[in-house]
């Protein structure tokens, strides 16, 4: 009888050391996926707020957007929570449609009669258009993914609101509430190019 208890009392002291470790990898694994990402933060942010003065400037973020973007599938790749890699999708396609958007406000150089400023906006609009088609492709797979995992977290409910911007459709109370949030949000914060005007992609431009 005694060896018969102890042997019970082993095996349930056994399975909570077990489920013990389970959640502590579990945590370990959440926070190295958090971890990834706050890395990311700040040259995400710098690369946002560095301004686009003259056509050279596009070369040069460009080539920033690409090494980025390699950062961000890379964290992707190694990311396992599904909330940390929609915010990783989500930061990918703020990466697109934010530059775009800075692409297509550009100054104009010099003195430039209506016809040159045609011809300098369309440009401009060349070399922005790739980057808002892939910005906004992003954004659907965030919202494709939380519907198809049951999660409804800032990125995805930011997701929707850019593609309602976009799309210039009414924007529903909760995505009233949404955007008013995120304009005087602290952390992980949205890029201005897109929330201030209230306008995203071909819309955003100079006015």
């Amino acid at each position: 009888m005694r060896l018969s208890r102890l042997l019970v009392m082993t095996t349930a002291l056994a399975g909570a050391v077990f489920t013990g470790a389970c959640a502590t990898s579990a945590t370990v694994t959440q926070q190295a996926d958090a971890r990834r990402l706050r890395v990311l933060e700040r040259s995400f942010h710098s690369f946002v707020a560095t301004p686009l003065e003259r056509v050279a400037d596009v070369e040069r973020a460009t080539a920033t957007l690409e090494r980025l973007r390699l950062e961000y599938l890379d964290a992707l790749a190694k990311t396992h929570e599904e909330r940390e890699r929609l915010l990783a999708l989500t930061r990918l396609a703020e990466l697109h449609l934010d530059l775009s958007a800075r692409i297509r406000r550009v100054p104009y150089p010099g003195e430039l009669n209506v016809d040159d400023r045609g011809s300098f906006d369309r440009g401009l609009s060349a070399r922005a258009l790739p980057l808002e088609a892939t910005g906004l492709s992003l954004l659907r797979q965030v919202l494709e993914r939380g519907e198809a995992t049951a999660v409804d977290n800032r990125a995805v409910k930011r997701a929707r609101l850019y593609l309602r911007l976009h799309t210039a459709e009414a924007l529903t109370p909760e995505d009233l509430d949404v955007l008013q949030r995120e304009l005087v949000a602290v952390s992980w914060r949205a890029p201005r190019s897109l929330l201030d005007t209230g306008r995203i992609g071909q819309r955003a431009a100079r006015r």
